[in-house]
């Protein structure tokens, strides 16, 4: 990583945070252990749309600075959601990782369940979607029923996509 990833890393988060502040969207904040190279802390954000008790969702994880940029555009266009469900959007799975500091491995892991407990208590089909660029995202184990790992977007047009399927199956 560079010098700057701490940069990016607090420049995208604002712009995450922004876009779902312009679309009424609530952002909850979990504070990372470690902090970034200039002492400043780290979080992980997640914004969840569509109805709380749905039992269809679609988990879409951004880990570096384009799938960051992909969440804002997705909030910007406000993406119509099928019925029956729920858009969860996880900025920075791990800030320490995009901030280019040391990583806990555990961290992700466990904020990821704290999400599936807030966000997908009665979700009994889940699909999760990177929103990446190198596609490894690692997914460690979530409760849910039927997990569905789908391959990367690198648009919104993908995210659409994600979203009919869930409707469809």
């Amino acid at each position: 990583m560079s010098a700057s990833s701490g940069s990016l890393y607090r420049d995208c988060r604002r712009a995450f945070i922004a876009a779902a502040e312009a679309a009424h969207v609530d952002t909850i904040a979990r504070l990372h252990p470690s902090k970034d190279k200039d002492g400043k802390p780290l979080f992980m954000d997640s914004a969840a749309l569509g109805p709380r008790l749905a039992t269809r969702a679609l988990l879409a994880i951004a880990t570096d600075a384009a799938g960051s940029a992909l969440m804002a555009r997705a909030l910007q266009e406000r993406l119509p959601l099928p019925a029956d469900t729920r858009l969860v959007l996880i900025h920075a799975l791990d800030p320490a990782a995009f901030a280019g500091v040391a990583i806990d491995p555990a961290w992700p892991a466990a904020m990821l369940q704290a999400v599936a407990t807030e966000d997908l208590s009665r979700v009994n089909r889940l699909s999760v979607l990177p929103l990446e660029t190198d596609g490894l995202l690692r997914l460690p184990p979530l409760s849910p029923g039927k997990i569905i790992l789908l391959p990367p977007a690198t648009d919104t047009a993908g995210i659409v996509a994600a979203l009919a399927d869930i409707s469809a199956n």
